[in-house]
C-alpha cells in the first residue's frame, strides 16, 4: 500500500509540475504581447481593450500558478515525509 500511495503522489506531483510549466510558458507569451504605452486617441481604444484583456488573462493565470505552487509544495513535503518515515523504519 505504501509504495502505491507514494507512486500516486509522485505521479500527481509530475502532473502539477507539467501544468505549472505550461502555465509559465503561456504567461510568458501573454507578457510578450503586453505593452506599456499610454493611449490618448479614441481611434486606438481597441488597443486599450486588447491590453486590458491581456492583463486580465495574466491576473487570472497568476492565481492558478500560485495555487499549483502551493499544491506542489504540499505534495513535495508529503513525499519527503513518507520517504523519511520509510527510511526510519528500515533502521
Amino acid at each position: 500500500m505504501g509504495g502505491t500511495f507514494t507512486s500516486l503522489l509522485i505521479i500527481v506531483e509530475t502532473v502539477l509540475t507539467a501544468a505549472a510549466v505550461v502555465m509559465f510558458l503561456y504567461r510568458g507569451m501573454l507578457d510578450m504581447k503586453e505593452e506599456d504605452q499610454l493611449i490618448l486617441d479614441d481611434a486606438e481604444s481597441h488597443l486599450a481593450r486588447e491590453q486590458a484583456t491581456i492583463r486580465h488573462k495574466v491576473t487570472i493565470l497568476s492565481k492558478y500558478i500560485k495555487f499549483i505552487g502551493v499544491a506542489w509544495g504540499i505534495l513535495a513535503v508529503a513525499i519527503l515525509g513518507l520517504w523519511v518515515a520509510r527510511g526510519l523504519r528500515l533502521l
